[in-house]
């Protein structure tokens, strides 16, 4: 710690010696009006800073705050391991075990078989003995159930838990192997263990290495007989979903490399969502010619696919370990790594054998998204020839083998334990100063806020530019800002080409939307829907609107306040609570013209931060040119797919699905379409639509390309991976680690607006939307100042609202928060998109045929989304042709009242409309 202090010191008193000059010729030195070249700066002759003195000085005080200050108050990690060890009940009356079978069933940790010297070690003679013993341990006991029995004492075979029990595959005893399969049920409730057969393997096998991936199970063999050199290089699958008369091993392509025994395996996903078995390192044992056994222990390791094509290879060579981990035991944790305890390195064989060593305490982490390994700690005792698993959220190593011929009663279990991180006093500055700027605004601007259409429209004196910007922070959430770089940091850009439809819904919202929505002069576009249709319509469209974004909301405060947590230490819940209450506060009291201007300047901070961000990675890791050759050998940048699939990610059905996804926000959603209506004419509006998606692809770009350069910096620091992490804290944990104080902290401040921005979006449009088109609508003698009191408390109770879901949300666990709120986009936003669209562009649709419509886009995405495997991208496509299609043909087969549409409709728009 001196150390560290004497080299913070020291180059704060050389940024000091650096700056002192520029300090006082910015402070002092330039008059009012004048200009000044910058002491010891590489301007050309010529080449003026010409500022005013007030600002001068005020700059100045931030050079001197940021750049002096600023490394003596950087946040740094608390030292803390990653796991924190503890123990639970021994094992009774055992010396231990080596290859056990171990899992959990019904809440209870279950051990049974093995094998030990239970008399004296063999290099004194003791017998080996296999043992049919089965040890329960009930979730809230502190002692071990014995007394129950295997139907044969059995040993060194693979465990797999489900939910219908332990899978105990293959194993055996002192005389041969077993191609035996069985299934081991625990009942909680009677305290009975039962144990019925499956379908056996192909061939008898022990010292293999199995896992399960949904209901398949895959076996790697080992070994067939008590000849160690008896191998069996085969990999098996059975899949548990199909009826026991059905069932059979069907032989796979088997690994690349050679046969093996004592494999270590481990099933994770490898950061696109999809699950794959992992099958690492393990011992080779062969005969010599005189009948001597050798051992050649591995490190290499591979990775099996089981949802590839046709023609193409299952198996993929992955980064071999840094050392072998034979007989090791492996868990995946979080979302992309894979934990190897222990195991041998085969240094013990050259020892004679009451002198080998204990095998390696080492942990061993694999990072399947950056290939790589790192070494992460020590456990507290060494074990190999056991299994470990999950239990009760924390990691259990029952019993084991910790040298050669000696076993361990200790059951180990391991809790993760979370990264902390010290924020700094700068960083917290900036973070609560930006925080009490927008309470501030948002007071600012109350003065005015006397009536509905100011609160609600800010007086129509928004300027195109401001209106445009907050367009794009409004669909900007925290969503984006977070989990855009995690998907290109995880997988690659093939999601990228959707930003360009967003520039092309441009065009679309400004010439066949707009003109209704303004010269209608409307508050909320649902009143459109009450023009052309009747009120049930607009009823139905407005609950719709307010049903998706109470779901929103707590999604676009829970993740930020996740990836907050990662970094700034404070508990998650507190700041939920923190954004909930700041955005509920100005919201009130600024109304839209608050909500417009604080979205401004969120996206200058929020996008200048990242800026810098960005280029801090990028010149840190050898600058564009390196980021850019090793992205593209690894193929990360992969754009573009030829693949015509409906159910994987292609890029038709992505750029397809996108521009339909973008129907919902654009011209149905009272969020972004109150914004058009805050500027002064039509034309204003329009031009706020053309800034949004214009500024939309390169920011896109620059998401994306963060992405790229995280996982480059991580692949280069696999080190600093925080072990269980999930992709989306992937950008946090950059900001946490890298960035120096002040960024971070206006990139944190960035974050919390970016949160709020969605969030006060959300809830003033509720607001605006519940008052219009219910209470002003059904209470025609309800004054203005009722209505405005009305909507102020309903934004109150949207914030507790809010922060209470956001809280419960919490509690779950989802893989991807971007393609889940994308994928609940298409569901919930198809049906009302396509009301829309026959509303504008058809004139025979009624009422009855636009609900119905609706109705049969519903209920036919809810059939699609639970009973088939179709990409969610083309959901917006299937529910919005849906609705239009049964919506017209509903129109034409039930006729409803003649309605005079002038004005309505796109062919009837230029009739009787005033501009």
């Amino acid at each position: 710690k001196e150390v560290v202090a004497v080299d913070i010191n020291e180059q704060a008193v050389e940024r000091l010696k650096t700056l002192i000059p520029l300090f006082h010729t910015l402070r002092r030195e330039v008059p009012s009006g004048s200009s000044a070249t910058i002491p010891g700066s590489s301007n050309r002759p010529g080449r003026f800073l010409m500022i005013e003195r007030p600002f001068i000085k005020t700059m100045a005080w931030f050079c001197f705050f940021f750049l002096i200050l600023a490394p003596l108050s950087t946040g740094q990690e608390e030292e803390r391991p990653a796991l924190s060890w503890s123990a639970l009940p021994e094992l009774p009356g055992t010396c231990g075990l080596g290859g056990p079978f171990v899992g959990v069933h019904n809440e209870a940790l279950i051990v049974a078989g093995g094998a030990n010297f239970p008399s004296a070690p063999p290099w004194e003679g003791g017998a080996k003995i296999w043992h049919d013993d089965v040890f329960v341990l009930e979730k809230d006991a502190d002692t071990w159930r014995t007394g129950y029995k295997l139907e044969r004492a059995l040993a060194y075979g693979a465990s797999i838990s489900t939910d219908q029990g332990i899978v105990l595959i293959g194993g055996c005893d002192a005389e041969k192997a077993y191609s035996t399969v069985s299934l081991l049920n625990w009942d909680s409730d009677e305290k009975r263990l039962s144990q019925e057969p499956l379908t056996p393997l192909p061939a008898p096998s022990s010292f293999l290495a199995a896992g399960r991936i949904g209901d398949i199970l895959y076996v790697a063999a080992g070994q067939r007989s008590s000849d160690p050199a008896d191998l069996e290089k085969t990999f098996w699958a059975l899949d548990l979903a199909q009826s026991e008369d059905r069932r059979t091993w069907i032989p796979m392509e088997p690994w690349p490399g050679p046969a093996r025994i004592k494999a270590v395996t481990a099933v994770q996903s490898g950061g696109n969502g999809s699950q794959y078995l992992y099958l690492l390192s393990g011992e080779r044992p062969t005969k010599t010619a005189g009948g001597k056994i050798e051992r050649q222990y591995l490190s290499d390791a591979y990775r099996f696919d089981p949802a590839v094509t046709s023609g193409e290879k299952a198996w993929k060579r992955i980064a071999p370990l840094p050392h072998p981990t034979a007989a090791g035991c492996a868990l995946s944790m979080g979302q992309s790594h894979v934990l190897i305890f222990s195991g041998s390195t085969g240094v013990h064989i050259h020892e004679p054998i009451d002198q080998r060593p204990e095998f390696p305490r080492d942990i061993l982490a694999y990072h399947t998204i950056t290939d790589t390994w790192v070494k992460t700690g020590d456990m507290p005792q060494s074990v190999v020839t056991t299994t470990a698993c999950w239990w009760k959220g924390a990691m259990v190593i029952p019993s084991g083998e910790i040298r050669p011929g000696v076993r361990t009663p200790m059951v180990q279990r391991a809790e993760p334990v979370a990264a902390r991180f010290s924020f700094g006093w700068t960083n917290y500055t900036i973070l609560i100063l930006y925080l009490v700027l927008l309470v501030a605004m948002g007071w600012f601007f109350s003065r005015r806020e006397k009536s509905t259409h100011e609160f609600f429209l800010a007086g129509k004196r928004i300027p195109w530019w401001a209106a445009g910007l907050s367009i794009y922070a409004t669909q900007l959430s925290a969503i984006t800002f977070v989990a855009t770089p995690a998907v290109a940091y995880a997988t690659n850009w093939l999601i990228y080409p959707g930003y360009f439809t967003i520039f092309l819904m441009a065009p679309v919202v400004v010439f066949f939307y707009l003109p209704f929505f303004r010269r209608l002069n409307l508050t909320t576009p649902y009143e459109y829907l009450e023009k052309r249709f009747n009120v049930a319509v607009r009823l139905f469209g407005s609950a719709s609107f307010i049903v998706f974004q109470l779901g929103r909301m707590a999604i676009v405060v829970y993740l930020p306040a996740l990836a907050l947590t990662a970094i700034t230490g404070m508990d998650i819940y507190l700041c939920i609570v923190i954004m909930g209450i700041l955005a509920t506060v100005y919201t009130v009291l600024g109304g839209m013209e608050a909500v417009i201007w604080t979205d401004v300047i969120q996206v200058v901070v929020l996008l200048g931060g990242f800026l810098m961000g960005l280029l801090l990675v990028i010149f840190s890791e050898g600058g564009p040119g390196a980021i850019f050759t090793t992205a593209m050998a690894e193929g990360k940048l992969t754009l573009l797919t030829g693949s015509m699939s409906f159910t994987d990610l292609a890029t038709w059905s992505l750029v397809l699905g996108s521009f339909a996804l973008q129907f919902g926000p654009y011209t149905t959603d009272q969020a972004v379409v109150q914004r058009y209506m805050t500027t002064k004419d039509e034309r204003s509006s329009a031009r706020s639509i053309w800034l949004n998606g214009i500024i939309s692809i390169p920011t896109g770009f620059i998401f994306f390309a963060m992405g790229t350069c995280l996982y480059i910096f991580f692949k280069n620091h696999p080190d600093l991976l925080t072990l269980g992490m999930q992709n989306d804290q992937v950008f946090p944990l950059f900001i946490a680690r890298k960035l120096p104080p002040g960024i971070s902290g206006l990139i944190i401040a960035g974050i919390f607006a970016a949160s709020m921005s969605s969030l006060d979006s959300s809830m003033h449009s509720i607001a605006t939307v519940l008052t219009t088109d219910f209470y002003q609508r059904f209470k025609k003698d309800a004054t203005d100042r009722a209505c405005l009191r009305l909507a102020r408390w309903i934004i109150i109770a949207l914030g507790v609202l809010t922060v209470t879901a956001a809280s419960a949300l919490a509690r779950f666990d989802i893989k991807s928060l971007f393609l889940f709120f994308q994928g609940l986009l298409g569901l919930l936003s198809s049906g009302l998109a396509g009301v829309f669209i026959l509303a504008v562009f058809t004139q025979r649709a009624n009422a009855a045929g636009a609900l119905t419509g609706a109705v049969a886009s519903t209920a036919l995405l809810f059939y699609i989304t639970r009973f088939t495997n179709m990409n969610f991208y083309l959901y917006a496509v299937i529910g919005i042709a849906a609705c239009v299609i049964v919506g017209y043909l509903t129109s034409i087969v039930i006729p409803g009242p003649s309605k005079d549409l002038t004005g309505l409709t796109f062919a009837t728009r230029n009739r009787g409309i005033e501009s």
